[in-house]
Formats: C-alpha cells, sequence, structure tokens
C-alpha cells in the first residue's frame, strides 16, 4: 500500500511566503514536498497550473537544508527557466542559486561554469534542458551503461538461437546491428579515458546528488531493447542522445548514494503514448527495485505486467490489416502501486484550484477541392511507393525505408494549408486559414468591449521572417479581410529574450496585445499571460 504522506506538521525555515505573494502552501504542496523528503525523490504528476514549480524549489532548498542532498540541480524548458529561477529568488531571496543566463554558456565560457558548478556550495543550480545537455558525462558511467545493454542484446540474441527459424532475420539483424553500433561507443569511451586530461569537468565530478526535471517527458525517448520488434506502438527502440544523457547523470547520482530514484520527474503528462514511457520511467528511477523483482529489460517487464493481442486495424491506406500490439496490462493492481510508491498524482480539482470549464469545440473544415485530389494522390503514393504521385522524384533507398513517414508529413502539411505542399497551389476560401480567421475574428468582436485575448497554436508551420508560413497568412486575412489592427497580433518568436517575453505577456493580460501566435513547445509552457483569454485555437492537434 502507498503512505498516505501528510506534510501539514512541517515547517520551512526561510521560504518568504511575503515575496510568494502567497498566505500558505496548498496541502498538496506540503504533502508533495514531504513525500519528496522521504523517498529522496519521486514523480510529481500534476495538472499544469497546480504549483509543480513552488514543489520543486521548496523540495529543493528543504534537501540542502536537511543535508539531504549537498548540491540539487533543477533543470526546465528554456520557455519557461526564467520563471523557475524567479519563484525560487523570491521563495528563498537569500539562496546561493547559479542560474547562468544564455549569454553565459557560449562555449568559451562554458568551461568556466563547470567549473563554478564543482568548487562552490550552491544551495541550487538551475539549468535549462539544453545547457544540462551539454555537461561532459563521465564515461565510466557511460561504460557501465552501454555494457548492460549489450547484454541485454546477448540476452535476446541467445533466446532466438533456441527459437531456431521461428524469427525473421530482420529482428536479428537490427539486434546484431545495435549491438555493434554500442561496442563502437564502448571503443570511444575506452580511448577518451586514456585521452582525459585533468581540466575536464564532468557531472560526476560536480558533485550533483538531485535532480529535479521539469517538463520530465522531454526525456521519455530512451533506448530500450526488445525481441518485440514486429508489435505497433512501441515506440523507437534506438532512444535518443538526449534522453541516454539524462540516464547517464541519474546513474550518476543512484551509484553516489547506493539507492533508487535520486531524481524528481515533474510533468502533467508522464505518460502519453505508449506503455513503453511507464517502463522508461521505472528504468530511470527504479532500476535496484526492478532488478528485484528479476526485471533487467523491456521483455522482461512487459513478461510481468503486460499482453499482447492481435487484432483488425484500418491502415494509413484504408485498407484493413491485422496489427500486434500490447494492448493490456495484466498484475494492474501491482503495477499501479509500483507506480505510486514513488508518485504524487493530482488533478486541479484535487487541489482545489478554481479554474473555469473547458468548452471543447472540434470544428470539422470539409476538404478543399484541391485537397481532395491530393488525398487520393497520397493514398496512390502510400499503396506503391511511387513518389511521382506526388509531385516527387523517385525516392532513394534510405527515403523507401521511410515511405510512410514521407506520407504522414505530407498528410499534416495537406490538412493545414496546400501551400505548404507548393505554392502554387495558391490561397482558397474554404481552407483552414480562412475558417480559423474568421472564427478568431467572431471572438475577437464577440469580446472586444472586454478587451478578451486569444491563443493560437500552430507547430507544422511556424513564423519565419522570410518565407510563407500559416502564422502570417492568418494575421493577412486578420487585418485585410476582418479589419483588426496589425498592432494587436503577436508572434512569440519575436520575443527573443526574456525580457522581451515578460513585456509582450504583461501587454496580453492588459489588452494591449490581443492575439499571439506560438508553437506548443513555445507558448505551451511558462506562459502567464492568460488573465483576458476567450479563446484558444489549435490549427493541427498536437
Amino acid at each position: 500500500m502507498r503512505p498516505d504522506y501528510d506534510g501539514s506538521l512541517q515547517s520551512f525555515p526561510f521560504l518568504d511566503l511575503k515575496g510568494l505573494d502567497i498566505p500558505d502552501l496548498y496541502d498538496s504542496q506540503k504533502n508533495a514536498v514531504w513525500m519528496l523528503k522521504m523517498n529522496g525523490g519521486g514523480i510529481i504528476d500534476h495538472e499544469v497550473g497546480t504549483g509543480k514549480t513552488l514543489i520543486m524549489c521548496i523540495a529543493a532548498f528543504e534537501m540542502k537544508r536537511l543535508g539531504m542532498a549537498n548540491k540539487p540541480m533543477i533543470i526546465g524548458l528554456k520557455s519557461n527557466v526564467h520563471d523557475i529561477a524567479d519563484t525560487f529568488k523570491k521563495a528563498y531571496p537569500n539562496a546561493k542559486v547559479l542560474y547562468p543566463g544564455k549569454e553565459d554558456f557560449t562555449p568559451e565560457k562554458r568551461v568556466g561554469i563547470f567549473h563554478d558548478i564543482k568548487n562552490n556550495n550552491w544551495d541550487c543550480i538551475i539549468l535549462t534542458h539544453d545547457q544540462f545537455g551539454k555537461i561532459p558525462q563521465s564515461p565510466e558511467i557511460q561504460q557501465e551503461i552501454y555494457t548492460q545493454e549489450i547484454n541485454n542484446i546477448e540476452e535476446n540474441l541467445a533466446v532466438f538461437e533456441q527459437q531456431g527459424n521461428e524469427v525473421t532475420g530482420w529482428i536479428k539483424n537490427g539486434l546484431e546491428k545495435r549491438k555493434e553500433n554500442l561496442e563502437a561507443k564502448l571503443e570511444k569511451l575506452e580511448q577518451d579515458i586514456k585521452d582525459r586530461t585533468d581540466d575536464v569537468t564532468d557531472f560526476r565530478q560536480m558533485g550533483i546528488d538531485h535532480l529535479f526535471v521539469d517538463e520530465s517527458h522531454a526525456f521519455k525517448n530512451l533506448m530500450f531493447n526488445t525481441r518485440h520488434a514486429r508489435v505497433s506502438g512501441l515506440g523507437n527502440p534506438e532512444g535518443s542522445m538526449k534522453a541516454m544523457n539524462m540516464l547517464f547523470a541519474i546513474r550518476t547520482i543512484q551509484e553516489r548514494t547506493g539507492r533508487d530514484l535520486g531524481a524528481t520527474f515533474l510533468s502533467g503528462t508522464t505518460i502519453s503514448n505508449s506503455l513503453t514511457e511507464l517502463y522508461l520511467l521505472f528504468k530511470y528511477l527504479r532500476p535496484k527495485e526492478m532488478e528485484r523483482q528479476g526485471i533487467t529489460c523491456f521483455d522482461g517487464w512487459a513478461a510481468v505486467y503486460a499482453k499482447k493481442s492481435t487484432d483488425f486495424e484500418f491502415s494509413v491506406t484504408n485498407q484493413i490489416v491485422q496489427k500486434e500490439r500490447f494492448r493490456y496490462f495484466i498484475k494492474v493492481p501491482e503495477l499501479a502501486n509500483f507506480y505510486a510508491e514513488i508518485t504524487d498524482y493530482k488533478t486541479a480539482e484535487d487541489v482545489g484550484v478554481d479554474r473555469p470549464e473547458l468548452n471543447e469545440q472540434l470544428y470539422h473544415i470539409s476538404p478543399t477541392p484541391q485537397q481532395e485530389i491530393f488525398i487520393q494522390k497520397l493514398i496512390k503514393f502510400a499503396e506503391t511507393g511511387n513518389a511521382t504521385y506526388i509531385d516527387r522524384e523517385p525516392l532513394s533507398e534510405a527515403e523507401e525505408k521511410a515511405q510512410m513517414l514521407i506520407a504522414t508529413n505530407y498528410s499534416n502539411k495537406m490538412s493545414l494549408d496546400m501551400r505548404l505542399i507548393d505554392q502554387q497551389y495558391g490561397d482558397n476560401p474554404g481552407n483552414k486559414a480562412s475558417h480559423c480567421a474568421a472564427k478568431i475574428a467572431e471572438y475577437y468582436y464577440k469580446y472586444l468591449d472586454q478587451k478578451g485575448t486569444q491563443f493560437i497554436f500552430s507547430d507544422l508551420s511556424t513564423y519565419k521572417p522570410d518565407q510563407w508560413n500559416i502564422y502570417s497568412e492568418i494575421r493577412r486575412k486578420l487585418v485585410e479581410d476582418h479589419n483588426i489592427p496589425e498592432r494587436q497580433i503577436k508572434f512569440i518568436q519575436e520575443a527573443g529574450s526574456d525580457n522581451a517575453r515578460k513585456e509582450l505577456f504583461s501587454n496580453m493580460n492588459a489588452g494591449r496585445i490581443r492575439f499571439l501566435f506560438g508553437s506548443t513547445q513555445k507558448l505551451g509552457t511558462g506562459v502567464n499571460a492568460q488573465q483576458r483569454a476567450v479563446a484558444i485555437h489549435h490549427l493541427d492537434i498536437p
């Protein structure tokens, strides 16, 4: 059973509630901090707007104050790391905090920052995800992890040998190729260790002993090995170097402490797309507990907690095909407890945050004649691989392997605007830009007296001053077709500094700016500009 973490009896010396302009912490914040102190880390799975940033700042300072961590580090997205640093300074105005700006993290100055982290007794270090990714990781830790991955591959290959001809060769070849790549990395690491000089400061030498990872879902693409390569929906087993660097850092801390966790993941979407994401959370945070259960790889975890099935589905070309997927969890109570032991989950309703109920509308737009013709061409391309159907040169050998990815990319562009495929298509009164502009104008005039503001999201065609994009096109339509002043329309990409973003958000909250365009990454987090918001428009669903 998960313990009931009651943090109500905690005192928080040095916490400046007056500086934060709040009468007290939420009970949920106190309880979450208490859980992190008791466990030495965990997962804060709280809905957006429920105070995760303050939980992170208080937990970091409390761990330092109580001697549970000597040098905690917080990392966050570039778009909201300034707000994290600002919150920390308001909460603890006398704390010794290192928060290097973009200009301090140039290649020339970076080595000096690394030495500052290593040689000073900081209460907290605050970096962006990108800055964190530039910290060299310990070659010895990398060797250990890559060796373990190779061992897992060898176990899978041994199973294939036992199964004989029952397994297709390309799956086996894929594992063998990955093993070769990892062995090449090991050889390079051995050489790096031999050539290492004393002036290189890596993460292990810095003495970081707790890592707070805000928006931790950005690191979900971690490498894993599996024999189930034919099973759909598992994600990319190759993973990303960004996620591997995170694993190197967390393993460094866990090796130092001799226990699981050593990190705190904070996100409102810890699991979003596949059951592998749940396994990878445990791979990051609970390796010793998984080893105690006899689980050393994804296949071992799936054998205990997941069940495959084969069912019929529609393919992208609208054909009925058989698909094998992990569709069911088994041992659900045990798995839920395994997750809950280290997780504090809260919705806005649980916390008591007063917010209006979302009125969500799916706005249906019929395809334009050009789109209807292109859809048929795209289906032919998906079926045959003949790129001339979509007015491309024949696919190269590498492109042939990514045929469906190319088809999906064209499909997404086509659904947003045909001009993303070719400017020769021109404008159309029935396209998404025209419909969106009309809907935006409707809300503008409806809430004109209240100075209502609106957010417009698009990830596929973001603002670039030197080329056609959907942001500029909708702005043109708002100005020319709906008589809206251009000065009231801004793009988040135009605010290139923290001060510019602050001014932009202030103008939105004051109603001087009425429309703000941006991508999910730039406009979706760290944006406190919603005081007059009356509508949010998503041109492509994130």
